[in-house]
């Protein structure tokens, strides 16, 4: 069954609270039930200063909206997915997700195959050519801020934006048009029953910042 009108809007609502998105990383901290060390790690990396999007914010709202929608809150290893997916965060390294999953293994004892074999999927969204429906509904999940009303929307933006800081204003603008339009070109963004929440206003959103980027080229 799908989501009502309601449900929809109460999901795309929890971006405009980074409070709430902050006590959702706290509820999936509990969720994936680590060790105090690992747990004491995991933080302190979601916290780490460069962070403006990729932060505890991020990674509470995906867990927020999987509960909405209806997803197992018991889905241990979805929630170590959701959590480690990003642990390890350089803007400008292209090892990022092969590196958060092996923290996983090695802050995480027993089986974390599944869990870093779905992280490993998230460092290219539109590659993964897997049919694992829990790997697309993390894929769709990370998505889902492409979505967000304009104004959340705008401000994701701005924070990636100072994750880049370091790289100039027309090479950002210029990387950032590229990525935008390759989710663009793709016949789905969402692969799950989650894209009739989010497929049109990723759309719109996509659309709209394409021709801002363009017209300041």
């Amino acid at each position: 069954m799908g989501m009502t009108i309601s449900q929809i809007e109460a999901s795309l609502a929890l971006a405009a609270d980074l409070d709430q998105c902050r006590a959702g990383f706290g509820a999936l901290l509990a969720r994936a039930d680590l060790p105090a060390a690992a747990a004491t790690e995991i933080r302190r990396r979601h916290a780490e200063p460069h962070r403006a999007y990729h932060d505890a914010a991020h990674v509470g709202l995906l867990w927020l909206r999987h509960l909405l929608h209806g997803g197992d809150p018991g889905d241990r290893d979805l929630a170590l997915a959701i959590l480690f997916h990003d642990a390890v965060y350089d803007p400008m390294a292209k090892d990022n997700e092969a590196r958060s999953a092996a923290l996983l293994a090695t802050l995480v004892s027993g089986d974390t195959g599944w869990a870093q074999q779905a992280i490993l999927a998230t460092a290219d969204h539109m590659a993964y050519a897997g049919a694992d429906c829990r790997v697309l509904r993390l894929l769709d999940l990370d998505l889902s801020p492409l979505a967000e009303r304009p104004a959340a929307f705008a401000r994701n933006t701005a924070f990636l934006r100072r994750e880049y800081a370091a790289v100039p204003e027309a090479d950002w603008r210029a990387g950032r048009r590229r990525v935008l339009e390759r989710f663009a070109a793709a016949p789905t963004i969402f692969r799950t029953r989650l894209g009739a929440a989010y497929e049109v206003p990723a759309r719109e959103n996509l659309a709209a910042e394409i021709n801002s980027l363009a017209v300041a080229a």
